[in-house]
């Protein structure tokens, strides 16, 4: 069973302009509204490729129960633990012509320590095997320090983790031992502290995280993505494509790499498969949503057709190439 924490979710509100002028009003047509977070889009990924996943974390005020109804639309489980606050709004414009897009993240509401505890209480009975992805910010009131606290407790029980969070909590959920992290380039860079840009410059650097996290992949590096475990390493690229979004690109892939975990769950005899498979299927998902416009993912359709045209080389993982 794979399940999913968002503990700050959104309703992603989203549409097009024919163009942003300052002090002036833009007029919004084709208007979606999504439930988000990335905890949330992984579920909705996990979802779409057909595996069974439950989708958790707060959620608050008639917003939040805007995102209940989404989820419930869309067929996925969920076990949400309803707050005072109201669930936060993002907002993504984007152009007309360019496709290129604004993007609006507000904060969220804080939580009680009463609700920290309900919360605390749902994840303590998630039992192995199991796969719990954590993705997103925290709310306020919801310290990193708390979180590792549930999580180690998860983890010893043999729960594998799955983080995909920012980099200042990340360096506090380290010490969880997660079977897999995956920042992006300019997270990456802010994790470790080192101004990095080439895949040899981070595969030097991800080495570090590797006493850590038992596999660790960083996107959008030279156009790709590289993935490490062990002693090995893998780079892959998706093919030359028209971007129509940017929004759930990555949660899409972390919920595809997630769904090759559930089927093929540690320990793994033949990671050099497994490497390649993981890298090629959250590469296609995170294709798949793309060139999907607006806010919405792609759908498995579209991940099958990139699937085969990503290109996966194996690299030296013990030296820089």
């Amino acid at each position: 069973m794979i399940f999913t924490l968002t503990p700050n979710p959104a309703l992603d509100l989203g549409g097009v302009v024919a163009a942003l002028v300052p002090n002036e009003k833009s007029y919004v047509h084709e208007e979606t509204r999504f439930p988000g977070g990335n905890g949330i889009n992984a579920a909705r990924m996990i979802h779409k490729i057909g595996l069974k996943v439950v989708a958790g974390g707060f959620l608050g005020g008639g917003t939040g129960r805007e995102v209940a109804a989404l989820l419930k639309k869309e067929g996925i489980r969920t076990q949400f633990i309803p707050i005072a606050g109201s669930t936060r709004i993002s907002v993504t414009v984007s152009s007309q012509k360019s496709h290129l897009q604004t993007r609006l993240s507000f904060p969220g509401p804080p939580v009680t320590q009463q609700e920290l505890e309900k919360l605390s209480d749902w994840l303590d009975r998630i039992r192995p095997p199991a796969i719990l992805v954590v993705g997103g910010s925290l709310p306020l009131g919801f310290s990193a320090a708390t979180l590792k606290k549930i999580l180690q407790r998860l983890q010893q029980k043999g729960v594998h983790l799955i983080l995909d969070t920012p980099p200042r909590p990340l360096r506090t959920l380290l010490s969880c031992r997660p079977l897999l992290i995956k920042p992006n380039l300019v997270e990456f860079r802010e994790l470790t502290g080192q101004s990095v840009n080439s895949v040899r410059g981070v595969l030097k650097a991800a080495r570090a995280l590797q006493r850590w996290a038992q596999w660790v992949c960083v996107s959008s590096v030279e156009g790709g993505a590289l993935l490490l475990h062990q002693d090995q390493a893998w780079f892959g690229q998706i093919p030359s494509l028209s971007v129509r979004t940017t929004v759930g690109a990555g949660d899409s892939m972390v919920g595809a790499m997630s769904a090759v975990f559930s089927k093929y769950p540690p320990p793994i005899r033949d990671s050099a498969n497994l490497g390649e498979s993981l890298l090629r299927w959250g590469l296609a998902a995170a294709a798949a949503t793309l060139v999907t416009p607006g806010t919405r993912l792609g759908e498995f359709k579209k991940m099958r057709f990139f699937y085969p045209k990503i290109h996966v080389r194996a690299l030296d993982g013990k030296r820089s190439i």
